[in-house]
């Protein structure tokens, strides 16, 4: 439920963030993401143990994700909310 309230309101609140540039305004959410993710971890019970991901996976998903919510971030600032977000959430039909 919390992903898809997220992903809904994240056109909206891109809008209201003002005039926070794009590469900042990626590196708060990732650092706020990264917080709620390792304080969900301390209370959660232990998982089994996890399989070894090699370095080079990190980076591409990191990059991958960072890259993606950056140039959301900027088509936001620079077209409509509207236009932006109807192209960004109809992508996979165009594939």
């Amino acid at each position: 439920f919390s992903a898809v309230a997220m992903w809904a309101l994240l056109a909206l609140l891109t809008d209201a963030s003002g005039q926070v540039p794009p590469f900042l305004l990626s590196a708060v959410t990732f650092a706020i993401g990264t917080g709620v993710g390792l304080a969900a971890r301390l209370v959660m019970p232990a998982a089994g143990r996890p399989e070894k991901v090699p370095p080079q996976v990190w980076v591409i998903g990191i990059a991958g994700l960072f890259g993606y919510h950056f140039f959301y971030f900027t088509a936001l600032r620079n077209a409509p909310a509207v236009e932006a977000s109807l192209i960004a959430y109809l992508w996979p039909l165009l594939i």
